[in-house]
């Protein structure tokens, strides 16, 4: 990408950060401090990533310019860690009014808060994924909603979950999902958010996580990128070969727990993880999440589009057929700089001083962005991972 395209991308990602901020300072105001601290864990991660964007930004401008660009990188990081710990703080103040919210704070003072006791996701909000949903609800769901007949058949609940599948596919989505259909509180955790700078120090947040979601009773943990935490074992990185029997421990000490805890990996590199965390009692049930096919397409197009203002007929058939290999985020990308046009032409008319009507999403407008983008997942990847499922014996399931 060009140095104009990840600036924008950088705006993009800062604008939501600031947005979420914002919502989460609202929401702490008002009381409502579960969902306070949700938006501020939210709004930690998104300036997280913006620093990250403008690292990549930094690589590609002058290096007269690169000083500023690191300045700002650093009051980045540091925004972030303050709203991580605002959230623990708000979470506190929720656990001190409705005992559902529930933190663990580490030896080392590292505090996870669940996103929440129930996300708002359904699975009616996940568009297509039949089979994943299906095999969720068969060797995940069921076993906790009707425990009583999976007793008295002898069906004992199979462990956690690998859900498996290119980049922005649905994963994340499927997840809370998961939580909502379980009513479960939801702990979303990435490889940043364990591995710290010292000795030790990622194998104690480990276990401040489990002891967290133990004490929530009822709970999902999300691992995503779990090829960064889960990897295999054997290579030069110490901090990773003690980091994965830690990881093991904690999976395996779920028979002695008094509740429910369903451990849930997320992954586009399920070939990196370690074999250990894929035999039975631990991550037994292995779910590829596909790109959407042509009717999961059209069906999410739809809903994204329905929730907008347009004008004028809109194809969706042609626009879902011109998207092939578009994954669900390629495809909520392509609408949000399909609206980015409309919104220009508002602002110019407005800076103009005309009294001129509402602008609207239009045909035109996607039929220019869509021109403009590509599939973010190559081939190669789709075929890696489709190698990796003949490797373990899985079938290749229907697409989307």
């Amino acid at each position: 990408m060009n140095q104009e395209e990840l600036y924008e991308i950088y705006l993009q990602i800062l604008q939501e950060a600031m947005q979420a901020d914002e919502s989460a300072a609202a929401a702490d105001r008002d009381g409502k401090f579960q969902k306070a601290a949700s938006l501020y864990q939210r709004a930690s991660e998104l300036y997280g990533k913006a620093a990250a964007a403008l690292m990549d930004l930094i690589e590609t401008c002058d290096a007269q310019d690169q000083p500023d660009f690191e300045k700002s990188v650093d009051r980045l990081i540091s925004v972030s860690k303050e709203l991580k710990q605002l959230a623990a703080e708000t979470a506190r103040k929720q656990g001190k009014s409705d005992q559902k919210t529930t933190i663990a704070e580490g030896e080392d003072g590292s505090v996870f808060v669940p996103e929440g006791v129930r996300p708002q996701v359904t699975f009616e909000d996940v568009a297509g994924l039949y089979e994943a949903k299906q095999l969720v609800m068969d060797e995940i769901i069921n076993p906790l909603l009707h425990r009583e007949l999976y007793e008295r058949f002898h069906i004992e609940n199979n462990g956690g979950l690998l859900l498996f599948g290119p980049p922005g596919s649905g994963k994340t989505m499927l997840a809370r999902a998961i939580a909502n259909k379980a009513d479960m509180a939801f702990f979303s955790v990435r490889c940043s958010d364990i591995v710290g700078k010292y000795f030790g120090e990622a194998e104690k947040h480990v276990r401040a996580l489990f002891e967290a979601a133990r004490a929530s009773k009822n709970a999902v943990v999300f691992l995503d990128e779990a090829e960064a935490l889960a990897c295999r074992r054997g290579g030069n990185s110490t901090v990773m070969n003690r980091l994965v029997p830690e990881l093991l421990s904690q999976m395996d000490g779920f028979e002695k727990f008094d509740g429910h805890l369903i451990v849930i990996f997320a992954t586009n590199r399920p070939y990196d993880i370690d074999p250990a965390f894929l035999r039975p009692g631990r991550l037994p049930n292995h779910c590829y999440i596909p790109l959407p096919d042509l009717k999961v397409r059209r069906q999410f197009l739809q809903q994204m589009l329905d929730e907008r203002p347009c004008r004028g007929p809109i194809d969706i058939e042609l626009l879902a057929k011109e998207t092939d290999r578009f994954s669900c985020a390629d495809l909520a990308n392509l609408i949000k700089r399909a609206c980015q046009l409309p919104v220009n032409r508002s602002i110019r008319k407005k800076m103009a001083g005309e009294q001129a009507p509402e602008e609207y999403l239009t045909w035109e407008d996607l039929d220019k962005t869509r021109k403009t983008l590509h599939p973010s997942v190559e081939e190669a990847e789709i075929r890696r991972l489709e190698k990796w499922m003949k490797q373990v014996g899985m079938q290749m399931p229907a697409a989307g």
